[in-house]
């Protein structure tokens, strides 16, 4: 064999170990993951695929799932390393199904729902300077809605919607659909408490003011809480900027624990009252 035949037969020696070792690398690579999201208001992560089965836990609009198979009209989910079960496909959808479904919440009109009648106590005007620390509430051993209310935006107006889980919840929007709340048992001892507020796209500004939302919202259930509208603006940021940005502290009376919802571009913040 000549010199050139050898060379030429150890570039294809040398050439086809790189390919192969480029080939293996790309099997070890992970897989895109098939992520669907929460489009219904509170959505039921079952044992298995039937209604019958025991509820593991129940999950938000805008929660992410991962799908781990299908069966029929149900889907096997993993919520994070230690929760998995299974959900039905007519409540999961991509991140414009959430808002779409989030929009159709909002809209809904009927003559059989009650529009409220309540007046909230408006935030300052962004003109004029907000308070750092908002003023707090005497009773915060129950959660009731004119309480929670103080502070949120004055064109903020709450529809009762139809019960879910057997309690009564009530829904509304304020600042052009920027926040939303959402409160869920009687009128007078609220069981949950939520406000949403948009963090992506948005100016500083409005990022200060939906912080300074979040911030009342809180000092309503919770008047001990020791932050201010910059600490929460910062942190709302620092949430937004994770794929899974979510935190929370817990008191005696209340569990308060933040989301980002990344389909809405909002943290959702939800107060309940420990067990």
């Amino acid at each position: 064999m000549s010199k050139s035949e050898t060379q030429t037969g150890q570039l294809c020696v040398g050439f086809l170990f790189v390919l192969t070792i480029l080939v293996g690398c790309n099997s070890f690579q992970k897989p895109e993951r098939d992520l669907v999201y929460v489009t219904a208001s509170a959505l039921n992560l079952r044992e298995n695929p039937t209604t019958q089965a025991r509820v593991v836990v129940r999950l938000e609009r805008g929660q992410e799932l991962e799908v781990i198979e299908k069966k029929e009209a149900w889907m096997h989910v993993k919520v994070d390393e230690t929760q998995n079960g299974w959900v039905h496909s007519d409540y999961v959808g991509n991140p414009e199904s959430v808002r779409s479904a989030l929009q159709k919440d909002l809209s809904r009109k009927s003559h059989s729902r009650k529009v409220r009648p309540i007046q909230p106590v408006a935030s300052p005007p962004p003109s004029e300077t907000a308070p750092t620390q908002p003023k707090p509430i005497v009773d915060s051993d129950h959660m009731n809605i004119n309480a929670m209310l103080i502070g949120m935006p004055a064109d903020l107006v709450l529809e009762e919607m139809d019960a879910l889980e057997g309690q009564p919840r009530v829904m509304g929007a304020g600042s052009g659909g920027q926040v939303v709340v959402e409160f869920w048992g009687p009128e007078q001892d609220v069981q949950r408490a939520e406000v949403m507020v948009s963090v992506v796209d948005v100016s500083d500004d409005k990022l200060n003011q939906n912080a300074q939302v979040v911030l009342q919202f809180i000092h309503n259930a919770v008047p001990h809480w020791k932050r201010d509208v910059d600490w929460v603006a910062d942190f709302l940021k620092n949430l937004s900027s994770k794929d899974e940005g979510k935190g929370g502290f817990d008191t005696k009376e209340k569990k308060v624990r933040f989301l980002f919802i990344k389909p809405l571009g909002s943290i959702r913040v939800t107060i309940e009252n420990a067990l």
